[in-house]
């Protein structure tokens, strides 16, 4: 290789835009995911320890 990039043709870099859009709300997907997830857990660490009290 002589170090020069190679232009992207129309269609790849409008699908190079749309993926970066779609990694974008997939890591937004995400995060509600995990904050969710971590909410279940401490819920339900929660009421193991209030039924282990009894």
């Amino acid at each position: 290789m002589d170090g020069t990039r190679d232009p992207l043709a129309r269609d790849e870099r409008a699908e190079l835009h749309w993926l970066r859009a779609e990694n974008t709300l997939l890591r937004v997907q995400l995060d509600i995911l995990t904050d969710i997830a971590t909410g279940y857990a401490h819920d339900v660490d929660t009421i193991l320890r209030l039924r282990a009290d009894r």
